[in-house]
């Protein structure tokens, strides 16, 4: 007995400790596949970034990526500049920017109201990009395509030439790497969370809706 206790107490702390293989067995399994409780817990269903791609480094992009955070931009500025277009030729016209100028404007070509409402759209389009953008960035292109669709949509309502090439470039510029999230932000979001991403998106996609039915109405 006496042997025994000396022999265990010269393995511990050795190779030859079979507690110590234990444990070192264990943590060596967690080491080989990379798991620890962290990454157990970021990598869990529910967790937000689990669905998300590696994100792109801002300081180093690719000659891709920085064509793409460009066009983004441009698109952003274009699409502010719609507005300025419309006030400007609005501004042109017999009655001018004054209240009872666009109120004759608007009674005499009530399609006219349609075209600015569209135009102060765009703005708040543009705003919502700069979101787009900054989840494709970093990852969340799931949510960044799925935006992008709906306001594809909206400017389609809209008829907004302008608008509808700029979605359309943009969800070409993403499609490549947007697809790759894009079912498994579905799995994971589920309706409710795919319906409060993309309400921004969908908020306009109404309002471009009504503008559409009331220039149906109008024949225009």
């Amino acid at each position: 007995m006496a042997k025994k206790t000396r022999a265990q107490a010269a393995a511990a702390g050795t190779k030859a400790d079979v507690r110590r293989e234990g444990r070192s067995g264990v943590q060596g399994q967690v080491a080989r596949n990379g798991e620890t409780a962290g990454a157990r817990k970021a990598n869990a269903p529910g967790d937000r970034q689990s669905w998300w791609l590696p994100a792109l480094d801002e300081e180093n992009l690719s000659g891709r990526e920085q064509l793409t955070k460009r066009i983004f931009t441009t698109v952003e500025v274009v699409l502010c500049l719609v507005l300025v277009g419309s006030v400007a030729v609005l501004s042109m016209t017999g009655g001018g920017l004054s209240a009872e100028g666009l109120q004759a404007t608007f009674a005499e070509n009530p399609a006219a109201s349609i075209t600015l409402i569209a135009a102060c759209l765009q703005p708040f389009v543009a705003y919502l990009l700069r979101f787009v953008y900054r989840h494709y960035a970093q990852g969340d292109t799931g949510y960044a395509v799925s935006n992008l669709i709906a306001l594809l949509c909206a400017e389609m309502f809209l008829q907004n030439i302008v608008g509808i090439a700029g979605m359309a470039v943009l969800l070409w510029r993403t499609w490549r790497r947007g697809s790759e999230g894009l079912g498994v932000w579905r799995a994971h979001r589920g309706i409710g969370g795919m319906l409060v991403d993309i309400s921004g998106a969908l908020v306009v996609l109404a309002l471009a809706g009504i503008c559409f039915f009331a220039s149906t109405r109008l024949g225009v």
